[in-house]
């Protein structure tokens, strides 16, 4: 197995053209376990921009070998998750590491919604769910990409935090997560075709929709206004969605994404995780 000292060697041959040379350095990289990000700054290596794909792609396998080997859920799948904030957090983190690059130096997701809650603390020492939502969507402006949403880098919990910017189902959860970290309770709505989250604010649930920059719904108002919506979206905005049920989703999203950008053994990997919960 190859050795931190190893990359600086490894990293000069990523452009060697010779067809004899890629299959071993790819192979070599592949048990680096998918990040090397903590090395290259240790050693204060820089890649250059036309090496760094490359090298994303020779890393790739083991990060997939590393989110493979580390997934566990416990006995009855997503049921046991509906209230283990611990295990959700965990398995997002896994997902979050995995869609990194592998390169690029950066804190966990822990210590990323820590930092982000230690922010938000200095303004608001006991939000509710309400004064949270417009702190994040209002005043720290985090809303929904303008193009390309389901892109995969979109659904990075560490690169949402960091760019704010994300799609309807990182941004809700992004706003689950700081929520529960501040003692407020933001709850998660399987609403069809967009991630929505439910909010009790003076006496009423509102449905809030991060992605288009937190802007909330009386949900009996809604309701009534529109007497067209599907049972099946009545029904998700009547009753929230436990931790179990919104992960699902989550994956599932992801999954479609890698499988309509072509990454097939991300896809068929992400289609294994799905069946375990």
């Amino acid at each position: 197995m190859p050795s931190t000292a190893d990359l600086p060697f490894l990293i000069r041959l990523l452009d060697d053209q010779d067809p004899a040379v890629q299959p071993v350095i790819e192979q070599q990289f592949s048990e680096f376990g998918g990040d090397i990000s903590q090395d290259l700054a240790a050693l204060g290596i820089q890649i250059p921009g036309a090496e760094q794909k490359r090298l994303m792609r020779f890393l790739a396998p083991g990060r997939r070998a590393t989110l493979r080997d580390e997934w566990l859920i416990p006995t009855g799948g997503a049921a046991a998750l509906e209230d283990d904030w611990e295990g959700f957090e965990s398995i997002l983190r896994q997902l979050s590491d995995f869609l990194h690059d592998g390169i690029t130096l950066r804190p966990s997701l822990s210590d990323s919604l820590d930092m982000l809650t230690d922010e938000i603390r200095n303004d608001l020492p006991a939000p509710t769910a309400d004064e949270l939502r417009l702190w994040l969507f209002k005043e720290r402006s985090f809303k929904g990409v303008g193009a390309n949403a389901d892109a995969e880098k979109n659904f990075d919990l560490c690169r949402v935090v960091d760019s704010k910017e994300g799609n309807p189902t990182s941004l809700g959860f992004l706003y689950i997560l700081l929520a529960h970290r501040l003692g407020a309770q933001v709850e998660g709505c399987n609403y069809p075709g967009h991630f929505l989250t439910i909010i009790q604010s003076e006496g009423s649930a509102y449905l809030v929709d991060c992605f288009h920059s937190g802007r909330r719904f009386k949900i009996d108002s809604l309701l009534s206004a529109h007497p067209e919506i599907s049972e099946k979206a009545r029904m998700a905005v009547s009753a929230p969605s436990h931790l179990g049920i919104i992960l699902v989703r989550y994956i599932t999203e992801l999954h479609h994404t890698l499988a309509g950008s072509g990454r097939a053994e991300d896809a068929k990997l992400f289609k294994k995780l799905l069946s375990t919960l």
